[in-house]
């Protein structure tokens, strides 16, 4: 079955508009905090996870090339 190009405008736009209509109804406001809660440090974040996203990004460069 093949479909003219305004019934994919339409559907692309149908699906733009249920993706928009869902994000903004899954949005929530900032939950209560007292001002005297003791934050922690925050932990760095480990050199080696960046190590590890280049090296797999480095593979499914080179697997989608092949």
């Amino acid at each position: 079955m093949k479909l003219h190009t305004t019934t994919h405008y339409i559907i692309i736009g149908i699906i733009l508009v249920i993706v928009l209509i869902s994000t903004e109804a899954s949005a929530q406001g900032l939950p209560p905090f007292d001002d005297d809660v003791g934050d922690e440090p925050v932990a760095p974040i480990n050199g080696l996870i960046a190590l590890g996203l280049a090296v797999g990004g480095y593979l499914g460069i080179r697997k989608v090339k092949k």
